[in-house]
């Protein structure tokens, strides 16, 4: 292998995305997104940190309002929490908690290992409550 070689081989192996399973955080990796996540709860709760995240996507926009103004948003709700083993909402589903479970179930296909973080960030969250 020529020296070419090898640092093509270096810059491939560097930009390389991977799978999944090949982008599993490290156990350290985890152990800070915890420590962030505990963190961060207690700074929500306090009030020093916005409960309320924003995006813009004009695509996404159009969407959800779409399905609000043809009533399909509760269903959409019903089938995300169906997705997720959430019991069903007799109130229906708002713009605020569809969005809300599109994002946990995207996690969950892409990143299941940073959903479990979060969940075990939440549960030491409220055993240091307790």
């Amino acid at each position: 292998m020529t020296d070419t070689d090898k640092e093509l081989e270096e810059l491939r192996q560097q930009t390389d995305v991977g799978t999944r399973a090949q982008s599993t955080p490290s156990s350290d990796e985890a152990d800070v997104l915890e420590d962030a996540i505990v963190a961060l709860l207690d700074d929500v709760e306090s009030g020093e940190v916005s409960k309320t995240l924003s995006m813009r996507d004009a695509r996404l926009t159009a969407l959800i309002r779409a399905l609000e103004e043809t009533g399909e948003l509760d269903a959409v709700g019903d089938a995300l929490r169906d997705d997720l083993g959430i019991a069903s909402d007799d109130d229906g589903a708002d713009r605020s908690e569809v969005l809300r479970l599109a994002v946990r179930v995207g996690l969950r296909e892409a990143a299941p290992d940073v959903l479990e973080t979060a969940r075990e960030a939440s549960a030491r969250h409220a055993a240091d409550r307790f």
